[in-house]
């Protein structure tokens, strides 16, 4: 496998890691026209994954088998895995206009200037994205995703011992924007997409179908009252990234904000939101964008999933 572990498939099977539960979906069909064929929660333990990131792979196995038997038979088809965002760097780095293959063999040279680690001890994927910066002539913009390759070999190691052969490993946040965005982008300027937890948010900075700006946010999201949410740190949080964003991409317009995750819905994040930066805010809803017929049984979570599944259909 070497350095390059984030690699496609035709598949339309995916789980997603979150700290709380598994979330496993199959999908059949194209961009025509899109039918689950199974959704499956199951819970994680609650020692595999801590605060978006994974703090014991091998507390995974017995989740993965969980999750195997109530399938009816294991993991029939290989699957793309949606692993927590903390565990994957995202950065958007500049490079010389070159073919992609060149430009990760470039990139090696310099990798230590943007990640932790080196480039030996990575699983490495890029790809090239729209940047609204003007860039010299002869430059181009690369999104680059990095993760430590013990961490991705771990991963494959228990995810094998579970019976399931992995398609590709991806970030949650990444699938994630990928399903709040669509099949077709109809954003011109630039967006920010939160996903809101308890206690995890993933901000998603979008300048047309790319996301060029992925930060994670560990603000809890306090009960007040009689089961109102304090959303004050989360919002005071929000404007600090928009304002990072104003002097980071000074070309830029963000002028949309989308709201999901399981508090997304709340009218009250909306309202708070749309007073405190005045802009506008649009609910997301997956299920709908995607055309895939929404269930009755709680959908809230789901994005990750839906995005690792829908992720070669693009």
């Amino acid at each position: 496998m070497g350095a390059s572990a984030f690699f496609k498939s035709q598949n339309r099977a995916a789980l997603a890691l979150h700290e709380d539960y598994l979330r496993y979906v199959e999908l059949d069909g194209d961009l025509s026209g899109l039918k689950m064929r199974r959704k499956v929660q199951t819970a994680t333990g609650g020692t595999a994954i801590r605060k978006d990131s994974l703090s014991d792979v091998g507390a995974l196995l017995p989740a993965f088998e969980n999750l195997g038997g109530s399938l009816g038979g294991g993991f029939k088809a290989p699957v793309t895995l949606g692993v927590p965002s903390r565990d994957i760097l995202i950065r958007v780095i500049e490079m010389p206009e070159m073919v992609m293959e060149d430009a990760k063999e470039a990139l090696k040279w310099d990798f230590e200037k943007f990640f932790p680690y080196a480039f030996s001890d990575a699983a490495v994927d890029i790809a090239r994205v729209d940047n609204p910066v003007n860039l010299e002539g002869g430059k181009m913009s690369v999104l680059v995703a990095a993760c430590r390759l013990r961490t991705v070999e771990s991963l494959m190691r228990v995810a094998s011992s579970a019976g399931m052969t992995l398609a590709g490993i991806e970030p949650l946040n990444v699938a994630m924007f990928r399903a709040g965005l669509g099949p077709v982008s109809a954003y011109a300027e630039g967006y920010l997409s939160i996903f809101a937890e308890k206690e995890v948010t993933q901000l998603v900075l979008g300048y047309k179908d790319n996301g060029i700006l992925y930060r994670t946010s560990l603000i809890d999201i306090p009960t007040v009252g009689e089961g109102e949410r304090d959303y004050g740190p989360l919002v005071r949080e929000i404007g600090n990234t928009l304002t990072f964003v104003k002097n980071q991409y000074r070309e830029l317009v963000v002028d949309l904000l989308m709201l999901g995750g399981g508090y997304g819905k709340d009218s009250r994040l909306q309202e708070a939101l749309e007073a405190a930066t005045g802009l506008k805010t649009l609910k997301m809803n997956v299920w709908e964008t995607w055309g895939i017929a929404e269930p009755d049984d709680g959908n809230s979570g789901w994005e990750a999933a839906i995005g690792l599944a829908v992720r070669d259909l693009l």
